[in-house]
């Protein structure tokens, strides 16, 4: 299967590799061409830059092996309790090139309803696979697992078959198994939309998949209280919830499900990746490079205690988190994100412009976080290039707000001339009846006077002439 040419001797790739994988010999960096996952990073990117792409897939694949891992653990004890692990709707292997690492080939199944996907992880990692299908009941597979995670599935298919495919996982599991699934919660809905009664809103307007139909795979909200029904249903009662909200990337709720009643899950104590960004890279004329972001850390114990500049596997310079991001508080909507702004400055004598470097966060209970790897001179190039977009993007809104100020000027104006129209138009009908009424007086004028003209030349208006003119003569007689 054709795979992504970007991939292979990447020193950026090759750096990832050395700092995530268990087993950096054996790590497998190859990305199929047809991988969504890898298209979607991608696209999601302003400059739709390779090899941060690549950054942002590989480390959301660690974060997410991650994380079933800490599940794993507590709840199993470690991969090298379960004998059976199913990766539903894989994808291309985003995680399952971690997951490999942890759990023999054997014991790792992969799922998913495209069947490239699922030949590409089975010959290239080694696995079991299973082409999945639409329909839940015509599953391919009867097989009982340990554990079962289908991550970023639910959150995408539409209430019909949002039961059946529960009912479906759930009862693949072995009695002791444990479920693993991701859902986005309503609070996510946009404000203006309201959640359905039932507590499942789907949505065919938008979807990560570019080749599947958008009445089966687009956008699915959910609240607790329909997942918990849900459940109680399909176990009859027996089986035992717990939600991590947000455990999945800083975004989708996690649930763990497992058919044993009373389980005690609640003491879980899940722990959140670090959340992080390169702002700003600037080289003075003395050599000194100046680097600036944020990071934050949603864990309720421990902090953040450093943001490292790492080269060669060495911290050549460390920072504290010392400086207030207001904008990241209206934009994440929460107080945390106040004091999450770092500075570094970097000797120009311990870096070369090609070096790879690794900024990493760390905080008090040993978790860390890659904000950004790459070379200084990318580095600059990047961020030279965000901030002249977000220039450009300012004059632009400038331009449009003196447009907008413009359309306002020119609205009144035509509202103003409209107005003038108007009251034209009501004078010239008022001139037209005033030049209709007098019209009309003129031809009554000339009827009247055509009518007195008529009478006085008529025999009977002469004859009272005459006697007019009698009595008069008469009444001066007396």
């Amino acid at each position: 299967m054709e795979v992504n040419c970007f991939v292979e001797k990447n020193p950026i790739v090759e750096t990832l590799i050395q700092h995530l994988a268990d087993s950096p010999q054996t790590f497998k960096p190859k990305i199929a061409v047809a991988d969504e996952m890898f298209l979607y990073q991608l696209d999601e990117l302003e400059d739709r830059n390779f090899d941060q792409a690549l950054v942002s897939y590989y480390c959301l694949g660690e974060s997410l092996c991650n994380s079933i891992q800490q599940i794993v653990n507590y709840y199993f004890g470690g991969f090298d309790k379960i004998s059976s692990f199913l990766d539903f709707a894989c994808g291309y292997g985003r995680s399952t090139r971690f997951l490999v690492q942890k759990i023999p080939a054997e014991k790792l199944w992969v799922s998913d309803i495209y069947a490239d996907a699922v030949k590409f992880q089975t010959e290239y990692f080694g696995v079991n696979g299973i082409v999945s299908t639409q329909k839940p009941e015509d599953y391919p597979s009867h097989q009982k697992f340990d554990c079962i995670y289908a991550g970023s599935f639910f959150s995408h298919i539409p209430p019909q078959t949002f039961k059946r495919w529960m009912h479906k996982l759930y009862h693949l599991l072995n009695p002791e198994g444990l479920l693993i699934f991701s859902v986005l919660d309503e609070s996510l809905l946009p404000t203006s939309t309201p959640m359905a009664s039932n507590g499942i809103l789907f949505s065919s307007e938008s979807s990560e998949s570019k080749t599947l139909e958008r009445k089966d795979y687009g956008t699915t909200y959910v609240n607790t209280t329909y997942i918990r029904q849900l459940i109680n249903h399909i176990s009859l009662n027996k089986g035992t919830i717990h939600r991590i909200k947000k455990g999945l990337s800083h975004y989708q709720d996690l649930y763990l499900v497992t058919p044993q009643a009373n389980q005690e899950l609640t003491n879980f104590k899940f722990k959140y990746s670090l959340e992080g960004y390169l702002d700003n890279c600037n080289i003075t004329e003395t050599g000194q490079i100046q680097l600036s972001g944020w990071v934050m850390d949603d864990n309720l114990e421990g902090q953040i205690e450093a943001v490292q500049i790492v080269v060669n596997h060495q911290v050549i310079q460390s920072c504290q988190v010392t400086d207030e991001r207001p904008d990241l508080v209206e934009y994440f909507q929460t107080s945390k994100a106040l004091k999450t702004g770092w500075k570094c400055v970097i000797d120009a004598g311990k870096i070369c412009p090609q070096d790879m470097i690794i900024i990493q966060a760390i905080n008090t209970v040993g978790k860390i976080g890659i904000i950004a790897v790459d070379s200084i001179k990318n580095i600059k190039q990047r961020t030279w290039w965000r901030e002249e977009l977000f220039r450009t993007r300012n004059i632009v809104k400038e331009r449009e707000t003196q447009l907008q100020k413009l359309q306002g000027k020119l609205t009144a104006s035509e509202y103003t001339l409209q107005q003038a129209r108007d009251k034209l138009t009501q004078v010239e009908t008022e001139l037209g009846q005033c030049q209709f009424q007098l019209e009309s007086s003129q031809f009554l004028l000339e009827q009247s006077q055509t009518e007195i003209t008529a009478m006085k030349s008529s025999k009977f208006w002469k004859l009272r002439t005459q006697w007019l003119q009698l009595r008069e003569r008469l009444r001066k007689m007396i």
